[in-house]
């Protein structure tokens, strides 16, 4: 029921949490965060999970959103002209194309603890919500070093980082969200939404972001269809991945709330707070 109701209220909020933020791009302070966030960001092309919850809060504020959303947009566009490209989009997006994952422990087992519908899928909720279990259980400490054998199932390693447990357990809330997100993304090789047992069995998945998968993306993001993807369009863009997953999320949870009802309206507000947990922005805008 908890979960309903901060759901249900974020769905509701989200026209107040518009990413475009007009006002605050012309804000001193608003200036002085942008370049705070984005000089200390690694590559979004190079690696998708780079920091959005700026102070760590766990949640990802309007100004967040709209700094990660202008670092993004200026890293893209590569020649600094405003406007993106397809050569562009295709080159950064391609940048982690086929890039392996180290290897993880996922059976038919784990799976199972996953699928907690029993539909033999594992959805993006489903795996969201495992992900973010797994990785409070390795902040709470008491499941000791299985923890890590656990969370290492949901975040994207390279192999790299796979060779001990250090990236493991120097990861923050944020990144782990953002390469679970990934994770989900890569096991997905029909991008139909949900995980079978024989992609959940792989344990090496690789990124898809070829140039077929980056040309039906920019097309979609191109909305007036002119070649390049403005600030505008691009920020719009993301906003309508987060609102298409919240609507999905809290529909799921109103029919699995059933005869408990949907909270009051005075309720849900308090329970929203002014920004969007780092899990659900992660993987509705991945």
């Amino acid at each position: 029921m908890k979960y309903l109701r901060r759901t249900t209220a974020i769905a509701a909020a989200l026209s107040c949490f518009a990413f475009a933020a007009n006002a605050q791009n012309n804000d001193q302070s608003g200036e002085t965060a942008s370049n705070t966030q984005a000089g200390a960001q690694a590559s979004y092309c190079d690696k998708p999970w780079s920091k959005v919850d700026g102070n760590s809060d766990g949640t990802v504020s309007k100004q967040e959103a709209s700094t990660a959303i202008e670092n993004q947009f200026g890293q893209i566009d590569s020649d600094g002209n405003g406007e993106i490209t397809k050569v562009e989009w295709i080159t950064c997006m391609g940048s982690i194309d086929q890039q392996a994952a180290a290897e993880a422990d996922r059976d038919k087992q784990n799976f199972a603890e996953a699928d907690t519908d029993k539909d033999t899928k594992i959805n993006r909720e489903e795996f969201r919500k495992s992900a973010e279990q797994a990785f409070q259980d390795t902040e709470a400490g008491s499941a000791g070093e299985d923890a890590f054998v656990v969370l290492r199932r949901y975040v994207f390693l390279t192999p790299e980082e796979g060779q001990d447990q250090s990236t493991l357990k120097n990861m923050s809330e944020d990144e782990a969200a953002g390469r679970s997100a990934l994770t989900f993304s890569a096991l997905d090789q029909n991008n139909d939404d949900t995980i079978t047992t024989q992609e959940w069995s792989e344990r090496s998945p690789k990124i898809k972001r070829d140039e077929d998968w980056a040309n039906a993306q920019f097309k979609e993001i191109d909305g007036d269809g002119t070649g390049s993807i403005t600030q505008e369009e691009y920020r719009t863009a993301r906003q309508q991945m987060l609102d298409d997953q919240l609507t999905t999320g809290s529909t799921k949870s109103q029919g699995e709330a059933g005869a408990e009802g949907t909270a009051s309206t005075s309720e849900t507000a308090s329970d929203s707070g002014d920004g969007i947990p780092v899990y659900i922005y992660r993987f509705g805008t991945m």
